[in-house]
């Protein structure tokens, strides 16, 4: 009887352990929002999102387009009490999915001070441009100090700030924690990642400038996939699949095609196997970056295929279809009911070093569906993603297992191979493993 005891005792510490160091890796996230329509839109995806991230914070602020905010009206409020009312069916589906009472406690309300914009014009503010305003002499808000405690924990992991609107509320958090917490500022600091959807006020350069240790993403390539007159062909897929019989929070989706200009904000934070968060470079559902001229920890858009749009257009499909997944959660009381994405598994380190001349094996055997779904395998080069400038044969492309040789290099080169699991459910769900392989002479 002990030892039975003592077993139950083990599985459960280990159960314990694994679910920690799940709730561990997942990226850390503030989302700043200014409430503009397509805002709604995106915060209901992103609601749907939240079981796949450590949500830190929601604060509302403004922007040189929305200039007074929207805090004043029940939007999000709304959208949360939507959301309260499926909750026990999406934990049927994910229970790491945080309670509305939770996700309540963590929204904040920022800088929506119009005085603070009223030298910029309503148009995007760009890179490297002149600091007109600093946040020095500004009032603290509620959210402001929610990014200063934040920043301020001995949890060291990256924190990841979305702006979809204006910057200015982060802008004056990171002014108050130099000021105020001198000792713990470059420690502090040094843990945020910003994207930034456009610069929406002053704040980018603002901190640019005074915040180098910041890396700020600038994303301009939603403009022409995700925001306005971008996906005009869904029309019916929101009709459909979102507004009509998929509960309270999909009636609330205010747009009647996918107009989510914000929502590569976070789709850059999902840990979907494209590690898209790790670094800018890489490339996922959020887009690729790379390095802007002349700062060491400025990032804009990367081109892949010589587009600046392909970075995330090429996932476009893919995140819709497993959009459309999780609305049927919000319906289905029974697992079954609905499709859940396959589980890419790739044997082996997810980084590796080899020599020229030596072969390189995939191995994703262990993939499996959660639904016992037949599931298709794909490999593929993301050519962009790596410094090695040329192709590598893949000896199989559509089996679990697969492999190629290391190319000749006169100095280390890095491949990106990508793996992609798909399902044949309804519907039909991707999900994927990047392998990192830095190849030496």
């Amino acid at each position: 009887m002990t030892k039975v005891i003592l077993i139950i005792i083990l599985v459960i510490g280990t159960i314990y352990i694994c679910e920690a160091k799940q709730i561990k890796e997942k990226p850390r996230v503030i989302a700043m929002t200014d409430g503009e329509i397509d805002d709604h839109s995106s915060m209901v995806r992103f609601l749907l999102y939240t079981c796949d991230i450590e949500l830190l914070a929601i604060i509302e602020t403004n922007s040189v387009f929305q200039r007074s905010g929207h805090s004043d009206e029940p939007w999000l409020e709304n959208q949360l009490d939507a959301y309260e009312q499926i909750y026990p069916n999406l934990i049927v589906h994910n229970p790491d999915y945080p309670s509305a009472q939770k996700i309540r406690s963590l929204c904040f309300i920022g800088d929506e001070d119009e005085n603070h914009l009223k030298e910029y014009p309503r148009k995007p503010v760009w890179t490297g441009k002149e600091v007109l305003y600093k946040p020095d002499d500004w009032n603290d808000t509620p959210g402001s100090d929610k990014i200063v405690e934040v920043l301020l924990e001995k949890d060291n992991r990256p924190v990841h700030i979305q702006a979809w609107g204006g910057g200015n509320t982060a802008a004056r958090a990171f002014y108050k924690l130099k000021s105020e917490h001198p000792f713990e500022y470059d420690r502090a600091i040094a843990k945020v990642v910003m994207y930034n959807i456009w610069y929406q006020d002053g704040a980018g350069n603002y901190i640019e400038k005074y915040h180098p240790k910041v890396r700020m993403l600038f994303c301009g390539s939603f403009s022409g996939t995700w925001n306005y007159d971008s996906q005009t062909t869904t029309y019916g897929f929101i009709k459909k699949e979102v507004i009509n019989n998929h509960g309270p929070l999909g009636a609330l989706y205010p747009q009647k095609y996918v107009s989510e200009g914000d929502s590569p904000a976070f789709l850059y934070s999902i840990a979907n196997g494209l590690r898209n968060h790790e670094d800018p470079t890489y490339g996922g559902w959020g887009g690729r970056f790379s390095k802007l001229d002349g700062f060491n920890n400025v990032f804009v858009d990367a081109l892949d295929d010589d587009d600046k749009r392909k970075s995330l257009r090429r996932w476009i499909k893919d995140a819709n279809l497993d959009f459309q997944a999780r609305m049927d959660y919000c319906v289905s009381s029974k697992y079954e009911d609905a499709n859940h994405p396959p589980v890419a598994q790739l044997k082996g380190k997810k980084d590796i070093t080899v020599k020229s001349g030596n072969k390189v094996k995939l191995d994703a055997g262990k993939s499996s569906d959660p639904d016992c779904d037949a599931i298709i395998f794909a490999w593929w080069q993301y050519t962009d993603a790596g410094s090695y400038d040329g192709l590598v044969k893949i000896n199989t492309h559509e089996t679990s297992k697969a492999g190629f040789i290391a190319p000749k290099v006169s100095k280390p080169e890095t491949i990106h191979i990508i793996l992609n699991v798909r399902d044949n459910g309804s519907p039909a769900l991707c999900s994927y493993q990047r392998l990192i392989v830095t190849v030496a002479p």
